[in-house]
Order: structure tokens, then sequence, then C-alpha cells
């Protein structure tokens, strides 16, 4: 299960047709390119900086070696774990509202997850009555109120 950040455009209202889902979790085409992934999302600061530390990797330490390979994969890992925060920030500077993080197998059920919480917090000046979407069995939670310890709750859930 992934968690999806939520996020609305300046001005919009919660329940915005228009929401950005963006995906928290492992990407495996930034870790294998990293600056050109930035690039393509329009980090281009954080692209830029990326290709310029690879480069000085590989200028650095010609011959492969251990500690070579250590520092490119753990750029490679930074990249691949925190791209998603970097878009985020991106969004957040031009005003995006951080609405909700979603957990769900995938983007559809986040959506459906999303549009369901959303018509059941009601609606603000403006905007229309509408009916929630039908959940799937697989997302609903028990209604008995057990109580988790730790990280993993008693029904299979972070």
């Amino acid at each position: 299960m992934a968690s999806y950040l939520v996020l609305t455009s300046p001005g919009a209202l919660k329940s915005d047709e228009n929401a950005r889902f963006i995906a928290d979790k492992f990407s495996w085409l930034a870790f294998v390119f990293p600056a050109i992934w930035l690039l393509f999302q329009r980090q281009w600061i954080a692209g830029i900086t990326v290709a310029i530390l690879q480069g000085l990797i590989a200028f650095a330490i010609p011959e492969p070696s251990l500690a070579g390979l250590l520092i490119e994969l753990a750029l490679r890992l930074l990249v691949a774990l925190e791209g998603s925060a970097f878009i985020v920030q991106r969004l957040q500077s031009r005003g995006w509202t951080l609405q909700s993080i979603v957990t769900a197998g995938d983007l559809a059920t986040a959506e459906m997850i999303y549009d369901h919480a959303t018509a059941t917090d009601g609606t603000t000046e403006g905007e229309a009555i509408w009916q929630p979407p039908v959940l799937p069995a697989a997302v609903a939670r028990p209604a008995d109120g057990r109580t988790a310890v730790g990280l993993f709750e008693n029904y299979g859930e972070r």
C-alpha cells in the first residue's frame, strides 16, 4: 500500500475535481535515472544539482571502488525515496494546499476514498450536494473499536 498526498490548486475547494494525487513511495525510474527523472518532473535546481554531483563522483573516483559505489547508491536512494516530497514542496510553494493523505493500494482506490471522505465532511458555500461513491469492501474498516499497539493495527493496516 502507498500513501497518496492530495493537493488542490490555489483557491480551489476541498472537493475539487482537479485535485492532484502524488504517490509517496519508492520510484524505480528515479533510482535508475535520478537527474533525468528530476528534470522530467520540472525539478530544475535539484535535477541539475544531482547531475553535477554524479559528474563530480565520476570525476573524483575514476576507478570503480566501494566508496564511489556507496556514494552513488546513497544519492540514487535519496532521489528515489524523496522525489515525491520535492514535487509536493514545489506545488506548495506555488500556493497548492495539502488537503489529505490517503493510504490505498492504487490511485483509483485512493481517489474513491478521498471522494467519499470529502462527501461525508459536508458541503461548504458554493459546493453542490452529491452522493459519495460506493467504496469496495476491502477498504471498509472494522467497527468493533479495536485499538492498535505499535506500528501495525490488529486488522493489518499501518
